[in-house]
């Protein structure tokens, strides 16, 4: 690949040695890991007892503490979940190897053991300035109450305050008043495009491969780009580099295993994990009992990563993704087949190397390569009525250097060059519709700096450069965040910033996610952006409370939406509509973390607008979109009852969705029909502007309990038997209305309504 701009990218990776400055004490450096597994903890807390000085670790589990003493020192070590840990470490000069810190796991701990600890959120991300981040850890989202006994991530997202569903049947993320393609979706820093299966019922992201899940609903920094709204950034398991186990799990949906260990060698890991559903063999005994057509329809996915220690520094790794939905549908009688056909899925593969350079660089860096394929064929008898391809591959090459050597300053700065391949391919037995393929290429780079002033100010300053070749397009965008430390248990915070986005996506219609449709940026448009500001208060209570309190406002510039009116173009100009939008509002969200009960309360208050001028959307007026909700309403419980029984619990309340409600009938009188004809045949209904009314109110409950256990009675196999209920009153909230006659008068409207109350159940060995 040809990459432009070269003195650019040699500018940023070398400027932070350009700033660079020896302190007098030698700072500490180490990984701080998993006691069980030897897996990295990413954004754990390390601080040193009676000073001002802290920090985090990074995505690796890498840490740099500065510090000014000499001789002992008394270091305090916490994250989400485990053991705070205090420990002595010698304050040395020696260079030649990282400290590694275990952290043993809360629930392993011995029976009558006490935890005392101030904090058991991910203290770092809390203090720093960083805003809109939620880091949530797999295990709480494995209790949640989910479909079929699969517990899905992007489900569990959206029962945090700020990130909305479509319907139940949707786990497509709308994030502050922002669309699914405003989010930039990342599994092991790779970019994932059409994360969902089963038509949106339930993500790409198996919880049993999942390590870490960070939400940023907004003000994110600039070592993020290519979205104009939020990010959402996973990190699958590396595998346990101390002993071999895995598990095997049977829901109603699906079935899948998981298996990780060391490599033979011992230096390094391997983890596995996979699924497939049982909808076909069920699907075909179904038809030929009920001699009915039903569809034949299955999906899979599989993930796999590996690690290499190269040395005590150094870790190469190679993770990939593959997941793919299959259907098949016969329809008629044997001698007039309509036979349908529709496939979709998406591959990604990484490799990253990761080295400390010495006790002040720590770089990163590899390619990634992520395809979203989806594919259709209808066939009547022997003729073809329609077929199609899409298909967007991207390879990105990122890089990241961290810089530790200045006390008060984080300094990291990076690039990122991706090349977009895409085709759309659409025709009929003999005529071609649609045929657009093409690449592009996208070159960003970018420099921030965590800067503390003193212990009560803390700024975070970042600005990411964009060349984007189709149109020569250029863009800047600076972001500021500020932390003011009133005390050690209260802070406010403040995030501003400018986001591009290089992608589109063309979606058609809610629940029908694999024709979802992504294309680059070309010459005939300018990007989307977005200016956000947010401000937000956060308060760690001595009692175990915390709260979070934020408002924020959005200004869409530039915003591309498809035209279902337009039939043909030859740029993404005739085919989108450009306008703008705006979404502000307020969040509060209420969590405790410590004691028997745990959980969380959130609220909020939004309001999201679009506009696309000279177009037939809403015919250019400004409209509320179907994701515009004034209010939502949520808690989410957990309660250990006894050393054998966990439960759990989620209620949500929200205003019901927008549709657009017709607002009348009327009949067309043509001069050559009979009269008698005028009330029936030529009767047409009226559409008002979009989404004009509101559903009703919508509210669900749902339960979850599980049953710990041996397999058998057998030590080493530790069982799981969950039961969950969903929507355990069985109110069934509106996908949409329809008018099935507009003949008839009065005219018959008919509201679909989602799903009634559903037992699940699930069973989990663990070997």
């Amino acid at each position: 690949m040809r990459i432009k701009h070269s003195s650019l990218l040699t500018l940023i990776l070398v400027l932070p040695l350009m700033v660079a400055a020896d302190l007098n004490a030698a700072p500490l450096r180490g990984f701080v890991v998993d006691a069980a597994s030897g897996e990295p903890l990413p954004s754990a807390s390390i601080s040193i007892e009676g000073t001002q000085y802290g920090t985090a670790t990074n995505s690796d589990g890498y840490f740099v503490l500065h510090h000014s003493k000499t001789g002992m020192l008394s270091v305090t070590v916490s994250y989400l979940g485990y053991v705070m840990r205090k420990l002595e470490i010698d304050a040395t000069t020696d260079d030649s190897k990282p400290f590694r810190i275990e952290l043993v796991r809360k629930g392993l701990l011995m029976k009558g053991a006490t935890i005392k600890a101030r904090k058991t959120e991910d203290e770092e991300v809390r203090s720093s300035p960083r805003v809109s981040t939620v880091p949530v850890d797999a295990k709480i989202i494995k209790m949640m109450p989910s479909l079929g006994g699969e517990m899905d991530v992007l489900r569990a997202l959206q029962s945090i305050p700020g990130v909305k569903a479509s319907s139940d049947l949707s786990s497509a993320l709308y994030v502050r008043g922002g669309s699914p393609d405003q989010t930039l979706i990342l599994m092991d820093n790779t970019v994932v495009y059409n994360p969902s299966h089963l038509f949106g019922l339930f993500s790409t992201f198996n919880t049993d491969a999942v390590k870490r899940i960070e939400l940023i609903k907004g003000g994110f920094p600039a070592e993020y780009g290519g979205r104009s709204g939020s990010v959402l950034a996973v990190i699958t398991n590396d595998g346990n580099r101390k002993e071999s186990q895995g598990l095997f799990s049977v829901g109603l949906v699906s079935a899948k295993g998981a298996y990780e260990g060391p490599l033979p060698n011992g230096k390094g890991s391997y983890a596995f994990s996979g699924r497939r559903t049982y909808f076909d063999p069920m699907l075909t005994a179904m038809r030929d009992a009920l001699g009915e057509d039903l569809p034949s329809y299955y999906f899979y996915d599989v993930n796999g990563k590996v690690n290499f220690d190269i040395s005590d520094r150094t870790t190469f790794t190679l993770a990939g993704y593959q997941g793919d939905d299959v259907m098949k549908f016969n329809l008629g009688p044997s001698d007039e087949r309509l036979y349908f056909e529709l496939g979709w899925g998406n591959k990604t593969l990484t490799s990253r190397l990761r080295h400390a350079i010495n006790r002040d660089l720590y770089i990163s860096g590899g390619v990634g390569v992520s395809e979203y394929n989806s594919n259709w064929m209808m066939e009547d008898t022997s003729i073809t009525l329609d077929e199609g391809v899409n298909k967007l591959q991207d390879i990105s090459y990122k890089a990241d250097l961290e810089y530790h050597g200045l006390e008060d300053h984080q300094i990291k700065t990076g690039v990122w060059v991706s090349r977009y391949g895409f085709k759309f391919r659409e025709s009929g037995e003999d005529l071609v519709y649609v045929d657009v393929a093409g690449h592009v290429n996208n070159y960003a780079a970018y420099v921030q700096d965590n800067w503390r002033i003193n212990p009560i100010y803390e700024v975070q300053l970042g600005l990411r450069g964009y060349y984007h070749e189709a149109g020569s397009h250029r863009a800047l965008d600076p972001r500021a965040a500020l932390v003011y430390h009133y005390d050690d248990r209260r802070r406010v915070k403040l995030a501003v910033g400018r986001y591009t986005q290089w992608m589109n996506l063309m979606t058609f219609g809610e629940g029908f996610t694999s024709f979802d449709t992504w294309f680059p940026i070309d010459g005939s448009m300018n990007p989307p952006h977005s200016d956000q500001v947010i401000i937000g208060y956060e308060w760690d209570r001595e009692d175990g409370y915390e709260i979070t309190t934020e408002a924020y406002y959005t200004e869409m510039l530039d915003v591309a939406q498809f035209d279902p009116m337009v039939d043909s173009g030859e740029s993404l100009r005739e085919a989108f509509a450009v306008g703008r939008g705006f979404a502000y509002g307020g969040e509060i969200m209420l969590q405790k973390k410590v004691g028997r009960l745990t959980g969380w309360l959130g609220y909020s208050l939004s309001w999201t607008k679009r506009r696309f001028p000279n177009s037939t959307i809403n015919a250019g007026n400004w409209y509320y979109p179907k994701w515009d909700r004034r209010h939502d309403f949520i808690v989410t419980t957990a309660y250990p009852l006894s050393d054998s029984w966990d439960l759990s619990a989620s209620w949500r309340y929200n205003t019901g969705q927008g549709f657009t409600q017709a607002l009348g009938v009327y009949t067309t009188r043509y001069a050559d029909l009979d009269p008698s004809d005028f009330a029936n045949d030529n009767r047409t209904v009226l559409p008002g502007s979009k989404n004009n009314y509101r559903f009703p109110d919508d509210h669900r409950l749902d339960l979850t309990a599980t049953y710990k256990h041996l397999f058998m009675g057998m030590d080493n196999y530790p069982a799981k038997l969950n039961f969950s209920i969903f929507n355990a009153y069985s109110r069934r909230s509106y996908w949409g209305r329809m008018n099935d006659d507009p003949v008839a008068n009065p005219i018959v409207i008919t509201d679909a309504k989602l799903l009634p109350i559903l037992p699940l159940i699930s069973y989990e060995v663990r070997f």
